[in-house]
């Protein structure tokens, strides 16, 4: 393998001009050849894509990175994984401008699953490779698809996705990487194609909870920046949060590789400085999911409907179906909604004051292989919620199933409280090693994959 990014401190990797800076062209053109073999990118950039002079500092110098195709690339297609979409955008979203002003190289647009409505992984576009094991037999997880891919088989050391209900956590679950959804308006949606605004958030994916929290700096408008950085400061120095676990009633059937690992963690938190507690939670997971799904229903079709109407737009019938059902939602039914999603908010917020988290499973199950889909499964029942409150969550590893797939958790806090599970992630990660053994794996199949395609 040409290259395995693991980290953001892998620039080496990456071929340098004599004059230091990175070959672009070199670049892309691996970048070219390892998406062959994973088809984590919708689009790999042309050289003529990239900006020809990126900055020379930042925090991101020199950064390879691939960003979800429904965000804005100045002269690169935004499809929205569709075969029905085709546009090439004369500006750059927001949180764009802001990644290059920190030196980060833009290399290609990342798959999606349609109009970022399936948590899947797979759309007309592309399936992504999942690199969990050798042979490409499970999902990536979505909608993120693309991105988390990428990151997992080592094509870039980070990327940019969107969490709409899950979209990034899923996949980083599912993947064995590490998934932040901050708060929402933290990071702007500008040039970002809208599925449901009351809950689209634009978030970072990499390997470590340490590189997340860089690519969220960067993707910060410097006062949210300012702010970040202090409180990730201040929570250093102040004891670490309660963390609020959830007893087997509120969590529901979970797969027994996610019990466990779920067990286990609550006692290495403890061991690690945490104070704990198990707890019944106030509102039902499926009950907000609905809430969440509903809302979202009606605000996909506002913000699609001419598309979806259209009989002659090339979409995937599921996913058309899944946009008109939002037609048939009275004004009257929307606001009641709104009214339940502030009840519910309420309701979790009481478990989320000030120096306590919340501590879930990302996903019910690991990685489902390929022959398991069943479009009828909610996938977020664990994550939605988050999006519902308006609250933030970051997912990591936590183990690996006996078929070594990888578990994951998320610390789960209220609107605003970002570096707090941040500053947690960054703590639990110092202590363990999930992600570099997943790490590890993901590498080893990546060059075992490379090797027997080159053969």
């Amino acid at each position: 393998m040409a290259f395995f990014y693991g980290s953001l401190n892998d620039r080496s990797p990456a071929p340098m001009s004599s004059g230091g800076q990175i070959d672009t062209a070199t670049l892309l053109r691996e970048a070219a050849s390892i998406n062959q073999s994973i088809e984590a990118l919708a689009h790999v950039a042309l050289a003529s894509e990239v900006p020809v002079h990126p900055a020379t500092d930042g925090l991101l110098r020199g950064v390879p990175l691939v960003v979800k195709d429904l965000i804005d690339v100045d002269g690169m297609p935004t499809r929205m994984g569709s075969r029905a979409i085709r546009r090439t955008p004369q500006r750059n979203a927001a949180v764009i401008d802001s990644l290059l002003q920190e030196g980060a190289v833009v290399i290609g647009k990342s798959h999606t699953t349609e109009f970022a409505m399936s948590g899947w992984g797979r759309g007309p576009l592309g399936r992504p490779l999942n690199p969990v094991d050798g042979q490409d037999r499970y999902f990536s997880g979505g909608s993120s698809n693309g991105s988390a891919s990428a990151v997992a088989c080592g094509l870039v050391p980070c990327a940019i996705g969107t969490d709409t209900g899950g979209s990034i956590r899923i996949p980083s679950s599912w993947c064995g990487i590490t998934g932040l959804k901050g708060s929402p308006g933290w990071v702007s949606t500008k040039g970002v194609a809208p599925l449901s605004q009351s809950f689209d958030t634009v978030g970072p994916m990499a390997r470590t909870a340490a590189d997340a929290a860089t690519l969220f700096r960067a993707m910060l408008p410097r006062y949210r920046r300012m702010a970040f950085e202090q409180a990730l400061e201040q929570a250093a120095q102040q004891p670490l949060p309660h963390l609020r676990f959830f007893d087997d009633d509120s969590l529901g059937t979970l797969d027994e590789s996610v019990r466990s690992a779920y067990l286990d963690s609550r006692a290495r938190c403890e061991d690690l400085g945490f104070t704990t507690e198990l707890c019944k939670t106030p509102c039902r997971f499926d009950d907000m999911a609905d809430t969440w799904a509903d809302i979202s229903s009606i605000e996909g079709y506002l913000n699609n409907r001419e598309i979806a109407e259209n009989p002659a737009s090339d979409l995937d019938d599921v996913v058309r179906n899944a946009l008109l059902q939002g037609k048939r939602a009275p004004l009257s039914e929307y606001f009641a909604l709104l009214n339940k999603a502030r009840l519910h908010r309420q309701g979790m917020e009481s478990m989320l004051a000030p120096g306590c988290l919340i501590v879930m499973p990302t996903t019910s199950t690991p990685a489902v292989e390929l022959n398991g889909f069943d479009p009828e499964r909610t996938l977020g029942i664990y994550t939605r919620f988050v999006n519902l409150i308006q609250g933030c969550s970051i997912a990591l590893p936590n183990g690996l199933s006996p078929r070594g797939l990888p578990t994951s958790m998320q610390f789960v806090g209220a609107y605003g409280q970002d570096a707090s599970i941040v500053h947690a992630a960054l703590v639990w990660q110092k202590h363990t090693d999930w992600h570099e053994r997943i790490r590890a794996r993901h590498q080893q199949h990546m060059q075992e994959r490379l090797r027997s395609q080159h053969a």
